[in-house]
């Protein structure tokens, strides 16, 4: 019997990939018997059919075992952890029955988008899950906002008791330079070249990653059709394609990270933040992220992101101070050492403790009833959106 096997849909790239490629790097440190299986769903139909980079590593380790999916043979395993609720909710095209003690689905993404409707519904989450696979899965919130939302729909999903928060090696994440030790500032940011990732207006663009004396802009990962497209002006960046460089040496080379996004999108977790903070950056961030990293950075909206920066040239020793005690905080609450101690403590942990709600049983009601009105709640319209117009 494996003791973890790990599920995922191997086109997933960016922040789900590299989570579920560092939990499986701690189980092999603590010499766990680990397994990966591969599935495919409508949800990622629009995705290069290529592994990802970080899945495509995994696949060429030879202390995974290759898991084929198989109707008539269930994987067999002590705990199984099934990636990305989209995934599921959209459906997998191959059953793969499952045999486990338990059956966690980590959620890396909030069911509720930025502006306050469905993405995914986790109650049929939970049912396409027991169907394609047999197991009736706990639900694992990457961070504490992603369980509040979570908790709107129980007592109909099974809530697992503690969150399954990033992990890094830290080994990997180790900075080569110390923020604002020269005149001339770097600022940046790196992610999925996804519009969504960035704010919706050529202006706030603008603000988020403004123009200032004695400072260079580099972003890796950029939509940069879409956003050429709303009229954002491009022309002084320093743009790398996504992963054009290893993440941790591009993250070592700014002084400044800033995240903005997308007024309708939502973040989990934000592991590109994590690693900024890791790499010695200080980070200037959507005031969203703020329950999940707290005074580990500064908050503002794209408006503000101007002054904020000059204050911390005017000051930069506060500033290598507030980088330096980010980083110390992330390394000890997200290292992989803690996976072990974690994992144990999943298989003893009582029932989820109830807490606050992000909507009320009624608001999650007419929000699942607009969901299907806009024809994204049942697998097989998912699937034809996803693939277009006349697709086959």
């Amino acid at each position: 019997m494996l003791d973890a096997a790990c599920v995922i849909d191997p086109r997933f790239c960016g922040g789900t990939a590299a989570a579920m490629a560092s939990d499986i790097a701690a189980f092999l440190e603590a010499g766990l018997r680990v397994g990966l299986a591969e599935v495919r769903s409508p949800y990622l139909d629009g995705a290069p059919e290529r592994r990802s980079p970080a899945i495509a590593a995994l696949c060429e380790d030879p202390r995974i075992e290759r898991l084929e999916p198989d109707a008539a043979r269930p994987v067999t395993a002590r705990t199984v952890f099934l990636h990305h609720p989209m995934t599921f909710f959209y459906g997998i095209r191959t059953p793969l029955r499952l045999r486990a003690e338990k059956t966690f689905l980590v959620a890396h993404h909030l069911p509720f988008r930025g502006d306050g409707s469905l993405q995914y519904d986790p109650i049929a989450t939970a049912h396409r899950v027991a169907r394609a696979t047999g197991a009736r899965p706990l639900w694992l919130p990457v961070s504490g906002l992603c369980r509040q939302q979570l908790r709107s729909f129980t007592p109909f999903i099974r809530l697992g008791a503690l969150d399954w928060p990033n992990v890094f090696d830290l080994a990997a994440w180790t900075p080569g330079r110390q923020a604002f030790s020269s005149r001339k500032l770097v600022i940046g940011r790196h992610g999925r070249a996804d519009p969504l990732k960035w704010p919706d207006t050529a202006a706030d663009i603008a603000a988020s990653l403004p123009r200032l004396a004695d400072t260079e802009i580099r972003v890796m990962g950029c939509p940069r059709a879409d956003l050429e497209q709303i009229g954002a002006d491009l022309s002084d960046w320093a743009v790398l394609d996504f992963d054009a460089q290893p993440v941790a040496g591009f993250l070592d080379g700014l002084d400044v990270f800033v995240y903005h996004f997308h007024p309708a999108s939502s973040e989990s977790f934000g592991r590109t933040v994590a690693e900024a903070m890791l790499m010695g950056a200080v980070c200037v961030l959507d005031p969203r992220l703020a329950p999940t990293f707290g005074d580990l950075a500064l908050y503002c909206p794209p408006s503000g992101t101007a002054g904020m920066i000059e204050k911390l040239r005017r000051d930069p020793a506060a500033a290598r101070t507030l980088a330096a005690r980010a980083r110390t905080a992330i390394a000890q609450r997200h290292s992989l050492a803690s996976v072990p101690e974690r994992l144990a403590a999943l298989h003893s942990a009582a029932a989820a403790a109830p807490g606050p709600r992000y909507a009320p049983p009624l608001e999650v009601l007419r929000k699942t009833l607009g969901m299907i009105r806009r024809g994204e709640y049942f697998p097989s319209h998912l699937a034809a959106r996803r693939r277009g117009p006349g697709a086959a």
